[in-house]
C-alpha cells in the first residue's frame, strides 16, 4: 500500500483532486476530493475536506457546481450541496456531494464554502472521473477472499490492530459469500492508519453491529498482517492486495450472490452506512 496516499480524516489527498488557487478574496480555507477513485455513473458520492490552517472545518456549508473539461471548454454538468457527515466519527467526517458524472474524463469543480465565522471558500479543482475502477465497483463481483478469521489465530489482537479488538473475525469473506449472506466488509487499521479515521470507522462498523445480528455478517478486515510483536515488521494484508486497496478506510456491501452493491472510500458517518445496509436488506 502507498502510505502517502491514505486518507486523511477529511484533509487532503492528491490521488483524486488537485488543488486550484482560489478565485476572489485569499482565504485561509482550502478544499480537496477525498477520494482516489471517482467512477462514471448517477449520484455518484463526491467526499471533500475542508481545511481552516490545516485543521478540518466541520461547520462550513458547502456547494459544488460540476463541469466536464473539453480542452479550454468547460461544460456545466450539475450542481449539489454537500452537506457535512460526521455521525458516529468521533469529530472526523467529510463533506458529501452527489454528482452526476458523465462521461469519464478530466473534470472541474467549482467549491464554495461559507462558516459561521464569516470564513469564505471559492475553490477550482481539477480531477478525473473513469469508467473503468481499479477498486471491486457496485455491479462486481466481490473477489472471494480467504481472509483470516478468528479460528486461525491465536487470539484477535493477531489479525486486528484495534485495542481491544473487535468481534467482526467470525467469518472469512469467502465463507460468507459460499452461505449467500448479505454482508458488510470493513477495511481499516486502527492503530497504524495514518490519517487517524480507521478506528472510528470500525466503531461506526461495530455500533450498526447489534441492530443487524442475524441479518448481515459483519467482517472486518486488517490492513496489515505480522505487525505483533514487532509493528516495523508489518506487511500489507494479502485479502487488501486481492481487492486493489492504496487507500484506507473502506466499506462495501455485498448482496447474497456475492455482488457489490455499495461501496464507500475514506470517512463515511454512521446515517450514510445504515441507508445503504437498509437498501440493500430491502
Amino acid at each position: 500500500m502507498r502510505r502517502a496516499a491514505i486518507l486523511a480524516s477529511a484533509l487532503l489527498l492528491g490521488a483524486c483532486g488537485s488543488q486550484a488557487p482560489a478565485t476572489g478574496d485569499a482565504s485561509p480555507l482550502q478544499a480537496q476530493v477525498v477520494a482516489s477513485e471517482l467512477l462514471t455513473g448517477p449520484q455518484q458520492r463526491v467526499p471533500i475536506g475542508i481545511l481552516d490552517h490545516n485543521t478540518p472545518v466541520t461547520d462550513a456549508t458547502v456547494h459544488v457546481r460540476a463541469f466536464l473539461l473539453q480542452g479550454s471548454t468547460a461544460v456545466f454538468k450539475g450542481e449539489s450541496d454537500a452537506p457535512f457527515k460526521g455521525a458516529g466519527l468521533e469529530g472526523a467526517g467529510a463533506y458529501v456531494a452527489h454528482l452526476d458524472l458523465n462521461p469519464a474524463g478530466n473534470w472541474g469543480m467549482d467549491i464554495t464554502a461559507s462558516r459561521p465565522s464569516g470564513e469564505r471558500l471559492s475553490q477550482r479543482l481539477a480531477f478525473n472521473v473513469t469508467a473503468t475502477p481499479i477498486v471491486p465497483a457496485v455491479g462486481q463481483a466481490a473477489p472471494p477472499s480467504r481472509s483470516p478469521t478468528i479460528r486461525e489465530v491465536p487470539d484477535a489482537e493477531a489479525i486486528d490492530s484495534g485495542r481491544p479488538p473487535d468481534d467482526m473475525h467470525q467469518l472469512s469473506i469467502a465463507e460468507a459469500i459460499a452461505q449467500h449472506r448479505p454482508t458488510l466488509v470493513v477495511f481499516a487499521s486502527p492503530a497504524f492508519c495514518t490519517s487517524r479515521i480507521c478506528g472510528p470507522e470500525v466503531h461506526v462498523v461495530q455500533s450498526l453491529e447489534p441492530g443487524y445480528r442475524g441479518r448481515l455478517a459483519f467482517i472486518h478486515i486488517e490492513i496489515y498482517r505480522d505487525f505483533k510483536p514487532d509493528p516495523s515488521k508489518k506487511q500489507l494484508a494479502p485479502t487488501v492486495a486481492e481487492w486493489r486497496l492504496t487507500t484506507e478506510p473502506w466499506i462495501f456491501l455485498i448482496d447474497p450472490n456475492g455482488v457489490i452493491q455499495a461501496r464507500f472510500e475514506g470517512p463515511t458517518a454512521a446515517d450514510e452506512v445504515k441507508a445503504a445496509i437498509d437498501q440493500l436488506l430491502r
